[in-house]
């Protein structure tokens, strides 16, 4: 009599081997094609303090590129939609800002992770800033002055 059973796999060895594939195979579906995030499809509206909406803003409106002379020649120039990029002197800076009163808020950073030798990077410390004139101190999340930068002109 015929086995047909013989040479074919048995229902725990299909098993194994089905969840092993979809093992190798739902992190690479997770993986992204490499293009920007797109835009939150939430209809809830959000409410942000940009600079643009804020009545504080014309009070204390800190865009622009404020620099300093330090090693690798730290900066951080405030665009008017939010947007914040520069360097601390080594590694790029991205982040957004928002005006509280008289503080500028500076969210957390996206930053490179380069290591520079001779290089103080007291600017990847920024959490918020005050503006006196041309000078920008620049606190760190515990409040404390960390450094300064000054405007510079246009």
């Amino acid at each position: 009599m015929l086995n047909l059973t013989e040479n074919r796999p048995s229902a725990t060895f299909r098993r194994v081997i089905g969840v092993a594939v979809l093992g190798l195979v739902l992190p690479l579906a997770a993986c992204g094609t490499g293009s920007e995030p797109s835009e939150p499809t939430s209809s809830a509206p959000t409410e942000t303090n940009t600079p643009s909406d804020s009545a504080d803003s014309a009070a204390l409106d800190p865009t622009g590129k404020w620099t300093s002379p330090e090693a690798g020649d730290p900066y951080l120039e405030f665009s008017e939609d939010g947007q914040v990029k520069g360097t601390d002197g080594c590694n790029a800076i991205k982040t957004t800002w928002e005006v509280d009163g008289d503080k500028i808020l500076i969210s957390s950073f996206t930053t490179t992770q380069k290591a520079c030798a001779g290089v103080d990077t007291w600017l990847s410390k920024a959490s918020s800033a005050t503006v006196e004139g041309n000078v920008m101190k620049i606190a760190d999340a515990s409040g404390k002055v960390v450094g300064g930068l000054e405007k510079e002109d246009k």
